[in-house]
């Protein structure tokens, strides 16, 4: 008995396009097109194109059982039944006759295969194709390792991912009986493929001035590729368009005035490098005092300098900064600490971070008034809290330093220019329950004690 060979396949292909490139399956079957086109498609795919089409795939026609051992199975049965020997007087049988046709089962014809849709060389914009065409009820259609949707009347359809260019693809019909016809169509995908450009990038200006400092950016490039552009002090980033061609403006609101710094350009393969300076307004530094004697602890400076400088302004009693405003203008005032000393002149620096410096003098008026009796007074003498604290407060020499001291916690204060003065003292190591002393004296020789204790609950 004459055995047919199983063609296998797997559903995965990949046509050669002019260049290579691949084709995917991505769809399912539909009606297939109007009879003119099935005519316009059959005239122009009966002769194959020039193009170099990829192998076909090699068939396992190797068989799915090995033939001798089936013969030795039906001896081996056929001897458990009958003598090794055939009777002598059996006459061998007879040769079939040479002229003999083969079984009428066995199929040697290759079914039909029509491509009816796209005709061949037609060209598109979209790059997913529906191919369609006709073929025997039951035969496969295959596009290299992808296989067509085939409906029970033989129409098939495929779809399939164009390149830009040229497209050349083979369909081959397969029948059960393993015969094959195949033929090819090709088709262009009109789109165009990005251009590669060379790289290039300006920078317009060297040097800059206003407020922040701000430069234009432009070259070309790869179409759809990215350009950054930044240095320590600001930064920006922009696709290169379809026409190969970019540009962006970069703003480095922290650029230093007067200094070259260097700007950087890149993209995936390329560097270049420019040289830039923010140009401030020439501003030449001054530093004037609004007070230098105050009857309160406080003063005020102003000027000039380079934009973005930053004024430093101190004294051993107390500092302050401030950064020149985009004018080339300053301004600061200084607040004084409690240990400003009274009717006593102090020194105070001003410094630019581009060098400058200059220096004052400030004296604490603190008027004299008629002699001012020491006084102290304590608000609770005992405190519940998480950390217990107190207040005192009272009068003293304008100017005198007052101490609270105790064994657990103190601080010091100043008599203001009227003679007051207030504090309040925190005692978190003070133990729960025992009473201890607060010891208040001034510079002006008064002193006072008070009792304290820390109760553990709310006061």
């Amino acid at each position: 008995m004459r055995r047919r060979e199983i063609l296998v396949f797997v559903a995965a292909f990949a046509v050669v396009l002019l260049g290579g490139a691949a084709l995917a399956q991505v769809g399912t079957f539909a009606s297939s097109p109007d009879s003119d086109a099935a005519t316009l498609s059959a005239a122009a795919t009966d002769e194959k194109p020039a193009e170099t089409v990829a192998p076909a795939i090699e068939e396992d026609t190797k068989p799915t059982t090995n033939p001798v051992d089936v013969v030795s199975e039906k001896l081996t049965e056929q001897d458990e039944k009958e003598p090794a020997d055939p009777p002598k007087d059996e006459e061998p049988p007879a040769d079939p006759p040479k002229d003999e046709e083969p079984p009428a089962d066995d199929d040697t014809t290759p079914p039909p295969l029509a491509i009816l849709f796209p005709e061949n060389e037609q060209h598109f914009d979209e790059k997913l194709v529906a191919f369609e065409g006709e073929t025997e009820p039951g035969a496969r259609v295959l596009a290299g390792r992808y296989e067509a949707d085939v409906d029970k009347e033989g129409n098939w359809r495929i779809v399939l991912i164009l390149n830009p260019g040229g497209n050349v693809v083979t369909f081959k019909a397969k029948d059960a009986a393993g015969n094959m016809t195949e033929k090819s169509i090709k088709v262009f995908l009109d789109a165009e493929e990005p251009t590669e450009k060379e790289f290039s990038a300006h920078q317009k200006w060297e040097v800059v001035d206003g407020h922040p400092a701000e430069n234009k950016y432009y070259g070309t490039g790869t179409p759809g590729t990215t350009v950054w552009v930044g240095s320590e002090y600001g930064d920006g980033s922009v696709k290169i368009g379809e026409n190969g061609e970019w540009k962006l403006y970069v703003k480095f609101a922290d650029a230093p005035c007067n200094k070259t710094f260097t700007v950087v350009v890149e993209n995936e393969t390329n560097r270049r490098e420019f040289r830039m300076k923010y140009a401030c307004a020439s501003h030449e530094f001054s530093a004037t005092q609004k007070y230098g004697e105050n009857t309160d602890p406080w003063t005020k400076f102003y000027g000039t300098g380079n934009p973005g400088d930053t004024i430093w302004v101190g004294s051993e009693f107390g500092t302050v900064e401030t950064v020149v405003e985009s004018n080339g203008e300053w301004l600061a005032k200084l607040h004084f600490n409690d240990n400003l000393p009274a009717n006593k002149e102090i020194g105070i620096v001003i410094e630019s971070s581009s060098g400058d410096r200059a220096t004052f003098g400030f004296y604490w008026i603190v008027k004299d008034h008629e002699e001012v009796e020491f006084t102290a007074n304590q608000k609770y003498g005992s405190c519940g809290e998480a950390v217990p604290y107190d207040k005192f407060w009272g009068t003293a020499a304008p100017g005198a330093t007052i101490w609270v001291e105790s064994p657990y916690g103190g601080g010091t204060t100043t008599a203001d220019s009227a003679g007051k003065w207030q504090i309040t003292v925190q005692f978190p190591e003070a133990p729960v329950g025992e009473a201890f002393t607060a010891v208040i004296e001034s510079s002006d020789d008064g002193r006072a004690t008070f009792s304290f204790i820390r109760t553990g609950e709310d006061h």
